[in-house]
């Protein structure tokens, strides 16, 4: 059986380490949209540098050029077998995503969400500085963080209800060790095959 599936979590909850962990046990293609966009706009295509035009801005690139970016790759996927970390970002996108997927015939399985607190975040920003001094990001300080926390918050709670809603939200406690996360995961995938 195949497996779409999707994880987000507020930035630094590990979801990446987990997408990893999924594609590689399961045997999915990992996506990682930010990575994805990054790529697009090193390779200076036509999407990449629409993209880089509201990076430049600080904006989010509208949800049309989003698609076009993942809708190109999932198609080298026969649209099926993936998982894919950091998006949906806002309602719309989970809408159209499910939507978009069920006219292919390779419906939407799961949606994966990383519970993790705010102090939980800190204090892992906090670990990572100190193993990366030479971290440029400006963008690691606690206030920095508490908007980004904000906003995350904002967006999310819709996209949450969507899915629980449909009985696709698996709402996972992210504030434990890479391994026990990962495993209450697997459980719930293993119950969708």
């Amino acid at each position: 059986m195949e497996l779409n599936l999707f994880i987000i979590g507020p930035s630094g909850c590990g979801k990446t380490t987990q997408a990893e962990l999924i594609a590689q046990k399961y045997q999915l293609t990992h996506i990682s949209m930010g990575q994805l966009l990054r790529d697009e706009m090193a390779a200076k295509t036509p999407l990449g540098l629409a993209v880089q035009t509201f990076v430049d801005d600080g904006t989010w690139a509208p949800d049309d050029l989003i698609f076009d970016i993942l809708v190109g790759k999932l198609q080298k996927l026969n649209y099926q077998n993936f998982i894919i970390d950091g998006f949906p970002r806002v309602l719309n996108q989970a809408k159209y995503i499910e939507y978009f997927l069920k006219t292919k015939q390779h419906p939407f399985s799961l949606l994966i969400h990383l519970s993790v607190t705010f102090d939980e975040i800190n204090a892992r920003r906090a670990k990572l500085g100190k193993e990366f001094q030479e971290d440029d990001r400006t963008d690691n300080t606690p206030e920095a963080i508490a908007h980004r926390q904000a906003s995350y918050d904002e967006t999310i709670v819709p996209i949450k209800e969507y899915f629980k809603s449909k009985k696709k939200l698996y709402d996972v406690n992210g504030n434990r060790p890479v391994e026990p996360i990962f495993k209450d995961i697997c459980k719930k995938i293993d119950k969708l095959r």
